[in-house]
């Protein structure tokens, strides 16, 4: 018993809720990515780029119901946790309901494709735009269920199953070498989602318990929630925002360039997104021992800076022979844009720890108020630089955007709550 010990705490410290958290995040989008290798060996230029505006709008929509509920539920059931069933009630009604209002808005969106494009697979987006959303809404609040304990291990292998299920339908269309419908795309991401949260209720059953609805909760938890909502809105819109242009002002083709671009970047979003899951909780229970904004803050930073920087200099340098493995040469156009992307992401860390401190302090508005203003910088930039330099262009102005909006983030936070962004 006592050489298992050692071994046991070895381990404990390996597998940290952090670790989990991260391997959630690269299991899913690492099998997300493999799938899009093949998917880009399929399908033409066009529909790639047809395909790249749908999983735009799908993540903002999921990003804006994630942004109601999540946060929010994570900090009330931490600050009282004999209430947690009460809450877990309020956060699944809003839930259901938001899920409900953003498939009208995909569906709205997926007409509108239709009605751009001759294209028979589109159909599908129409047909499939609700019964997804709130598939996907319902997985998510899985999710967050487990979050708010801190427990992201039910999260890891529920997504492992999700990515490894899509992955194997893309890799059987490639190996028969049949080049997908629409339809069959988001029937087996359906089909992903479903055994994941079936997963999940089997694996954690005892963290769903539910309690009484509760008005109080319900309001209290919308008033948290609609400004992180808000907030995730702009903020993925201002990182999406240069995809949705170039669909208005260039063509389908050179949107599949451009998300080749974004998904090699995505690559260094992953770590980055894990352990900013992790980080939410212990921020949020920091707080509420009363530690100092400037030590928090400045802790998560650095813990977020000695993720963020190496891989980006790793992509920056490897950035043509990534993009050749990842779609092929006819997509070598995307080289540059990926390395203006990269470089731009080197302030994100303080952009991420901005946004999380400002949530997990209850100062969610302020938050909002700060992203509608970067969401402005953002766009003048764009209208400037995408319709004169194309796709390089819609590059810049995003990196632009990004160092822009996070310098006045942290001169406000200085302004704000006496904290010195660069002394950590």
């Amino acid at each position: 018993m006592e050489h298992r010990k050692p071994s046991i705490k070895w381990l404990d410290k390996i597998f940290t809720p952090a670790t989990y958290s991260v391997g959630a995040t690269v299991s899913l989008q690492g099998f997300s990515l493999l799938g899009f290798m093949l998917l880009v060996r399929l399908l033409s230029v066009e529909l790639m780029g047809i395909w790249a505006i749908w999983l735009t709008l799908v993540g903002i929509a999921d990003m804006t119901r994630q942004g109601l509920v999540r946060n929010g539920l994570v900090r009330f059931s931490l600050l009282e946790t004999d209430k947690r069933a009460e809450w877990q009630t309020a956060g699944l009604l809003l839930n259901v309901l938001m899920s409900c209002l953003l498939s009208m808005l995909l569906l709205l969106s997926a007409c509108v494709l239709l009605w751009s494009t001759d294209e028979p697979m589109v159909r599908a987006l129409v047909w499939l735009a609700v019964p997804f959303s709130i598939l996907q809404g319902i997985g998510r609040y899985a999710e967050t269920i487990q979050v708010a304990r801190s427990d992201f291990k039910g999260i890891f292998w529920a997504n492992l199953i999700n990515g490894l299920l899509q992955f194997s339908f893309l890799l059987f269309c490639f190996i028969e070498k049949r080049a997908p419908g629409f339809m069959a795309l988001i029937a087996f991401q359906g089909i992903g989602i479903s055994a994941g949260l079936l997963f999940t209720l089997f694996y954690r059953k005892t963290y769903f318990r539910f309690g009484a609805l509760k008005k109080e909760h319900c309001r209290r938890l919308f008033q948290f929630g609609k400004y992180v909502a808000g907030t995730n809105f702009f903020s993925l819109l201002f990182q999406r925002l240069d995809t949705l242009l170039i669909s208005l002002f260039l063509t389908p083709s050179a949107v599949a360039i451009y998300n080749v671009a974004t998904r090699l970047n995505g690559l260094l979003d992953l770590p980055l997104n894990g352990v900013s899951q992790a980080i939410y909780p212990k921020m949020a229970a920091d707080f509420a021992e009363q530690a100092t904004v400037q030590e928090v803050y400045g802790k998560n930073v650095r813990q977020l800076l000695w993720i963020q920087t190496p891989l980006t200099l790793m992509l920056v340098i490897a950035a043509p022979v990534l993009v050749d493995l990842m779609a092929g040469s006819l997509y070598q156009q995307a080289v540059p844009l990926v390395q203006l992307l990269a470089l731009a992401g080197l302030v994100k860390p303080w952009g991420r720890t901005f946004g999380m401190t400002l949530d997990a302090l209850g100062m969610s508005d302020f938050n909002f108020k700060l992203l509608g203003i970067s969401f402005a910088v953002n766009l003048t930039f764009s209208l400037l630089l995408l319709p004169a330099f194309g796709v390089v262009g819609a590059a810049a102005a995003t990196g632009l955007g990004t160092l822009t909006s996070i310098a006045i983030g942290q001169y406000f936070l200085q302004k704000q709550l006496a904290v010195r962004p660069w002394s950590f």
